[in-house]
């Protein structure tokens, strides 16, 4: 008896032991992109600036996974060199993520901390590029799953994001000073999720956020809430729709350092939606999005933003394929304050490319890229070397390598 007791209770743990052995996997993967360009009007300016330039951007992921959580780290950079040196810059962001999962509770946590050139948000906001300007944010995003019924689904998703912007140096060309706001913002979405069949769903959401902005002892906040409709239909095994449409009120801007509004008081109402229409076939994969959305600007404003794009890609063969890609987009000022200008203007970009994939690991892209943009004349932020038209093209060449990494079980 003692005998198969042991027996049994040596017999247990082995089991145990490799049960909990198998649930957990270690993965090591990452990519590296270089690229080489030329740019015949980097900074869309009226007096056109080309430039030669060579990327390099390198990424690393780790991830440890078992039966009932996952944690990840990455890394990535994002180094920039040209022959006109005031364009150089270097980028790196670090975050990590970890998910919890039980059987009808998922929670999951993702943080970011990254410094980079403000390229990227100068033309997202502005379409003012200006170099030597430097960005560093933090973010933090939770996210908590339940799924009530086998068919309802809850989602509480708060975040919290927080951007300096370093001082502007005097660019020599340009007697222009961009004069960008640190931001901190916090929001928060609420929203239900019903499925009526294997092919429809729906969902409602509430939304609020509050920003703050503040710049040279200037400090003002601006809140936004409201709501938002939506659902997915499959309409066949290659095409589906996906649509969504709501409301927001943004509070007028509201003056920390004084404490008092700086308009009238009452919130403004806006428009937000999404109409994205996807196929997916064997050869050709082809998309339709419409999207409109109030964010913050780096100008210290919130931003009405409405725009169309369009995806095609077409599998040429195993190795080849060819892509076309197309938007428009349009940048409103909505509840500035009294001492802020309107700064709107209309943004295009098309792009096309063929990429080859001549190893398992490794693809080479050659790519064309059109920008153009235009600003309002009653725009005061469009004076002088930004007013009206201005154009902009680029041909790319592109190397890259996907490391699928290596994994361990135990």
């Amino acid at each position: 008896m003692r005998l198969d007791g042991k027996f049994l209770l040596i017999t247990l743990v082995l089991i145990v032991h490799r049960q909990i052995a198998v649930a957990d996997e270690w993965k090591v993967s990452g990519a590296l992109d270089q690229e080489a360009l030329y740019n015949d009007n980097i900074a869309l300016r009226a007096d056109p600036s080309a430039v030669f330039g060579y990327l390099l951007k390198p990424r690393l992921q780790a991830d440890w996974s078992t039966a009932v959580m996952k944690v990840g780290v990455n890394g990535s950079g994002d180094i920039r060199r040209y022959d006109d040196q005031r364009w150089d810059c270097d980028n790196f962001s670090l975050g990590a993520n970890q998910q919890y999962l039980q059987k009808r509770h998922v929670f999951s946590v993702s943080g970011e901390y990254s410094q980079r050139c403000s390229y990227s948000q100068q033309l997202e906001d502005t379409g003012i590029l200006v170099p030597n300007n430097q960005m560093e944010s933090y973010s933090i995003s939770p996210v908590w799953n339940w799924q009530v019924t086998p068919l309802d689904g809850l989602t509480l998703s708060p975040s919290y994001s927080e951007t300096n912007y370093s001082r502007t140096q005097v660019d020599n060309n340009l007697a222009t000073n961009v004069n960008y706001r640190n931001n901190k913002t916090f929001s928060a979405n609420l929203s239900e999720t019903h499925n009526w069949s294997r092919r429809l769903s729906t969902n409602v959401g509430l939304f609020y956020s509050d920003t703050e902005f503040s710049n040279a002892g200037s400090t003002h906040s601006q809140s936004v809430f409201g709501f938002q409709l939506g659902g997915k239909y499959l309409i066949s095994r290659a095409w589906s729709v996906n649509a969504g449409g709501g409301l927001r009120w943004v509070q007028q801007p509201f003056s920390v350092n004084t404490g008092s509004d700086s308009g009238n008081g009452s919130p403004l109402l806006a428009e937000v939606g999404n109409l994205d229409l996807v196929y997916k076939g064997r050869f050709i994969d082809y998309s339709l999005s419409y999207t409109r959305s109030i964010n913050p600007s780096a100008y210290g404003q919130l931003f009405d933003y409405s725009s169309l794009s369009s995806r095609f890609s077409y599998q040429i063969t195993k190795e080849l394929s060819f892509d076309l890609n197309g938007s428009i987009s349009e940048n409103q000022t909505i509840g500035q304050a009294e001492v802020q200008a309107a700064n709107n203007r209309t943004y295009y970009s098309a792009s096309t490319g063929l990429t080859w994939k001549f190893a398992k690991a490794w693809r080479l892209s050659a790519s064309y890229r059109y920008q153009r943009q235009e600003f309002p004349d009653a725009s005061a932020q469009a004076s002088g070397a930004f007013a009206n038209t201005r154009e902009s093209n680029a041909v790319m060449l592109n190397l890259n390598y996907n490391w699928d990494g290596w994994r361990v079980s135990r």
